[in-house]
């Protein structure tokens, strides 16, 4: 299955409104510098234009090396081997079991994904630099910059000390070498603190889909939740001010049910919850496609992958009553949509298709595992593709950062994470602990790329789970440097434990 995932590339839209542009991310490109375009930007259709690309680099959150990093080597997620489907030489199951390499596939195209991004940031702001400093041209190189530091968050998140490189050219005589893991944190935090006075509330309906200043300070705020991680140095209190920023802004609130928050129709002004987003169309080529790869092959026409499922312990964690196991689909399964929308489901072999919640990791059939569906199947799409928009960031995210940091830091801990499970239809809780909030964040977000780094930040992420034993050492906290960027750049120093 994942020669189909390399062979079929994903562009992914930003809505404005002068201009829609489809870009899709060039992980071949030059990790570190792109050729830097000889135009002044002046118009609003100009600025979108340099813009775009940056945002298009957003792919490796929506699908790609970043997500399954995330999320494949969490206690949450996991891609059986049904046969011979999803092996794929066993990459899935080195993420699951912590027996990666430098040479595994996802752990470059992470690398690659981020640095391909922070290069089409780095020449779009060369270019701004040089055009008129009107307040436009302000916004929207504030937008960059923290689109920029995004990049180098998910860098030092995955890899620890990486090369920082903000400037559009570099000497390919002299390739950069790694910045500490504290200094390259630092400078994330001060780029986001600088861009914030020329950042938006909002850009309307006609801006859907780009930074503000809600998504800069839950950046900030998600930054600081990790800090200790990150430098060895806890920073709750700035985690609970860059939460307030958002909270007090009056610009979010919970949508009513689980399920509304990722509804198709639930987007731009009509959905609260949504912070920072990466819109997609209902179009093949420049949509969301997360369905086809959990669904089986029979559930819709498109025919999915049979491919990811939740790990067995990790749906047993849930509360009976939680409505977050509506977008978890197990037991008898019928067909979705379509002209026999409704009926029974079957296997290939012709026996009714019933989702197992037990299940092995090697020689599973294809009833193997309970199925996220959190992001719907839009009856529209044509094809693979779907309307479901990806939520980066949202306002329970913030609401549980927040109940985490008033824990560490003195302050109301029950009111932010009960307003999350309230919704989901559980009891409140009095007195919640730090254990109530790593499971209430990952019942929540479940599939929103940050399992792994609460694991990592609870302690949780080396033991044994579902299918796998305790990690074979405390480097798996971080991945390796990609071999392939150690062969091309002898400045990089391997991490420890490769």
């Amino acid at each position: 299955m994942l020669n189909k995932l390399n062979k079929n590339q994903i562009h992914i839209p930003l809505v404005f409104t002068l201009l829609m542009v489809w870009s899709c991310t060039d992980l071949e490109e030059s990790p570190y510098s792109v050729v830097t375009p000889d135009n002044f930007y002046n118009t609003e259709a100009e600025l979108t234009a340099a813009v775009v690309p940056v945002y298009s680099s957003l792919g490796n959150a929506q699908w790609g090396g970043y997500m399954f990093l995330q999320e494949v080597s969490s206690d949450a997620i996991v891609v059986p081997t049904r046969g011979g489907d999803w092996d794929d030489g066993g990459v899935w199951r080195a993420l699951q079991l912590h027996d990666w390499d430098a040479t595994l596939g996802f752990v470059g195209e992470g690398w690659s994904g981020a640095y391909g991004g922070i290069a089409r940031a780095n020449s779009t702001l060369d270019a701004l630099s040089r055009a008129e400093q009107t307040d436009l041209v302000l916004t929207y190189t504030a937008e960059t910059r923290v689109l920029r530091a995004l990049y180098y968050w998910w860098l030092i998140d995955l890899y620890g000390a990486v090369p920082l490189v903000t400037d559009a050219e570099t000497d390919p005589e002299n390739p950069p070498g790694q910045t500490s893991r504290t200094e390259v944190f630092d400078w994330i935090v001060d780029e986001i603190t600088a861009s914030l006075n020329d950042l938006e509330e909002t850009h309307g309906s006609s801006g859907y889909g780009r930074i503000t200043k809600g998504a800069a300070n839950t950046l900030l705020a998600t930054l600081y939740l990790n800090a200790e991680v990150y430098t060895g140095t806890a920073m709750w209190s700035e985690c609970a001010a860059a939460c307030d920023a958002v909270i007090n802004s009056g610009l979010y609130a919970l949508m009513s049910t689980p399920t509304d928050v990722f509804a198709i129709e639930n987007e731009g002004s009509a959905n609260s919850e949504n912070i920072f987003v990466q819109a997609t169309l209902p179009l093949d080529g420049v949509s969301s496609f997360r369905h086809m790869a959990t669904l089986h092959y029979n559930c819709i026409p498109a025919s999915p992958w049979n491919g990811f499922s939740v790990l067995t312990d990790f749906y047993n964690s849930f509360e009976d009553d939680d409505a977050r196991l509506d977008q978890i689909l197990v037991g008898q399964q019928y067909v979705l949509f379509g002209s026999s929308a409704g009926d029974s489901a079957f296997d290939r072999q012709g026996n009714p298709l019933n989702f197992q919640v037990e299940y092995p990791l090697i020689d599973a059939d294809e009833h193997a595992g309970p199925r996220m569906l959190k992001w719907p199947i839009d009856p529209a799409m044509t094809g693979w593709f779907s309307g479901a928009d990806y939520q980066i960031f949202r306002y329970s995210h913030v609401l549980l950062m927040k109940a985490e940091a008033a824990l560490n830091s003195g302050g109301d801990v029950d009111t932010y994470i009960n307003l999350v499970r309230e919704r989901a239809g559980l009891d409140p809780l009095s007195g919640a602990t730090a254990d109530d909030i790593y499971w209430e964040r990952g019942h929540e977000l479940l599939w929103e790329g940050f399992r792994r780094q609460d694991q990592i930040r609870h302690g949780t992420f080396l033991d044994a789970w579902t299918h796998k034993d305790a990690s074979d050492g405390a480097h798996r906290v971080l991945y390796p440097i990609p071999q392939s960027q150690l062969d091309a750049n002898p400045n990089l120093v391997q991490n420890s434990g490769y």
